[in-house]
Order: C-alpha cells, then structure tokens, then sequence
C-alpha cells in the first residue's frame, strides 16, 4: 500500500504580520519608504503543493514517493532534507532541475502579497519508475501537466486498480472547462478542490449549483476545502453533501493547509481508514498547520 504525490516543491519564507508593503522609490537609496521592520521573524518552511502534501502524508504514516522539481541547489537541499527526515522518498526527475522559491508577506488579517519564481514544472514519472505496491496516486499544483497526458496517465493507473485523484489548483492561468476537463475526469476517483476554484471551475458564484454541475460530470467522490468552515464531500455517485466540520485553533498561518489536507486525506485513505474518519483526520491535520509556527513543518 503506498502513495505516488505528483507536484511542486517550494522552499517557503513567510513573512507574518507585516503591517505594510514596502514602497517602490524612484531611487536606489535605502530609506524609510522602502524599508518595513517586521516584530516577527519570518517563517522558513516547506511549501509546495506537492512537497506538502508528500510531507504530511509521510508523517501520518503512509508510504510516500514525490515525483518533483526539487533542484541540487542549496534551496533543493534544505527541503531535501526535511523531505527524506520524514521518511518521504523520490522518484527519478530531469537533470539540473531549479527549485521553486516562495516569498509571501501576509498582514494580522492574513491577506498575502507574494513573489514567487516557479523553477522548473515537475513532470509525470515513467510508469517503470512506479513503485511495486502502489495503491494511490494524486496529481496536484500548478502547473498541471497537459490534460491529454493526465487523461492517459490516469486510464492506465485505473486498469492497475490504483485510487486516482487530482487537485484542481490553483488556477494561476487559463482556467480548465468542464467539457476539456471531462475525458480526465473519467478516469478519476476523487477530485479536490476548494470553493473558489469549484466557482471558477463551474463558471458560477453559487457553491451549491457548482457541486450539482459538476456532478453531471463527474461521478466519483468531489471534496470542497473551505478552510475555518472545514470541507464539503459528495461521496461517488451521490448528491446529497456531508458537512464536514473545521477544528477551531488560532491561526498563525494559512499557507500549505489545503496541500496538508490532501497529504493526510491520501495516508488515511492509503491506511485503509474509511472517507469519513480520513477526511475528519485531514481537517484536523489541517487545522496543526495553520495553527503552528513552522507550517507544515509543525506536523511532524
């Protein structure tokens, strides 16, 4: 029983509640304009849609391989290193690979800014390169790799009876239609997503009528994160929605709980937990992190 995670890895520095954006001069002076003194020391943690998801799915105790962008330089090294500290493996990745860094400011509020240098795209592995054992499969984060590849991808891990799952964002660019979505969709058995990339997706500002028309789509099981308000499931094949409450912490940080959610879903699912026990243990997981100093790093 293991996982396969096909995603970004990032190394996170979070600036906390910075009280405003620096700004933009017209000279290369340093001055009191384009200076902010922040009271909290920034947070240098994992991110990365697939990184963090791979990470919480490790700590939870499922057996993890990462397919991912992660780089020889010194970034690549420090996230290596929490990676494989959590018992996290790696799929072989193209040579000389840049990895991803994410610098985000984000006010008391929790309103973010963010300068982020993408590094190279992670790709799908070669099916030889898949463990023996393999059970479960998510793709996640942006870029996602093409859509026609997905769909081929997906339809053999099926004919395999792997558990195949695909998280929709973030839509950082052209957003998918249904119609060009469904031929992946057929060959999947869970969608993640979150009620803003649900809108988006269904090109509609009601969450309930997007879960029904995305249900005319999609059989299979559909989980909606919504954060403090917890996540929404509608078990395959069905259309009534299960509620799915959030824990209640403190938030110190929001960046990676979604991704978070996911890793601990897939190790509960991986684990043979049934949907509604895992997916209260991913809302709880979820809630360590954005509760925690270190992110996705406070899991472990």
């Amino acid at each position: 029983m293991s996982l396969v995670v096909v995603g970004s890895t990032v190394l996170d520095i979070i600036i906390t509640q910075a009280p405003r954006l620096p700004a933009w001069p017209r000279h290369s002076e340093f001055t009191s304009d384009n200076l902010v003194l922040l009271t909290h020391a920034p947070l240098v943690t994992l991110g990365g849609n697939g990184a963090n998801a791979a990470y919480v799915a490790a700590c939870s105790g499922a057996q993890v391989d990462l397919q991912t962008n992660l780089g020889e330089d010194p970034f690549g090294a420090v996230a290596r290193g929490w990676m494989t500290a959590a018992g996290c493996r790696f799929l072989r990745s193209g040579k000389n690979q840049r990895t991803a860094i994410n610098l985000t400011a984000a006010n008391a509020r929790h309103s973010r800014a963010t300068f982020f240098y993408p590094g190279d795209a992670p790709s799908l592995p070669k099916r030889r390169d898949l463990p023996a054992g393999l059970t479960h499969f998510l793709v996640c984060g942006w870029p996602h790799p093409p859509l026609p590849q997905l769909e081929r991808f997906f339809r053999a891990l099926k004919r395999q009876g792997v558990f195949t799952v695909m998280d929709t964002g973030p839509f950082l660019g052209k957003i998918w239609s249904l119609k060009e979505l469904q031929p992946t969709l057929a060959s999947l058995d869970l969608l993640l997503t979150n009620e803003h990339e649900l809108t988006s997706l269904t090109r509609t500002t009601d969450l309930s009528f997007g879960l029904q028309k995305l249900r005319k789509y999609f059989p299979g099981h559909i989980v909606v994160k919504r954060g403090r308000q917890g996540a929404l499931w509608l078990p395959e094949s069905l259309d009534a929605w299960h509620k799915v409450p959030a824990s209640r912490v403190k938030t110190v940080n929001t960046v990676g709980a979604g991704d978070s959610f996911n890793g601990a879903l897939l190790a509960a699912l991986v684990l043979k937990k049934e949907f509604a026990p895992a997916l209260d243990f991913a809302v709880k997981t979820a809630a360590k992190v954005v509760a925690s100093q270190r992110g996705v790093l406070g899991v472990r």
